[in-house]
């Protein structure tokens, strides 16, 4: 009888094979002009890449808080 590490590891290099064989079964055409959607960014996903309270900033829209005050994020 397997131990379960071995059974983990025979699952996740099944799983692994069974991802990149759906990745690479439908190439995109060369003459592909459909449209490009930019998947719409979560409200946590954009706090967490905007700037935090006293880090420098130039403009309103870098800040977590869309308030630069004297080049500084600020509530």
């Amino acid at each position: 009888m397997r131990t379960l590490q071995e059974r983990i590891v025979v699952l996740s290099v099944f799983l692994t094979l069974i991802c990149t064989i759906q990745v690479d079964s439908l190439p995109v055409p060369t003459a592909w002009n459909g449209l490009i959607q930019r998947t719409k960014r979560s409200l946590l996903w954009r706090w967490n890449s905007m700037k935090p309270v006293g880090a420098s900033c130039r403009d309103h829209l870098e800040c977590g808080t869309n308030y630069c005050r004297r080049n500084i994020c600020s509530f």
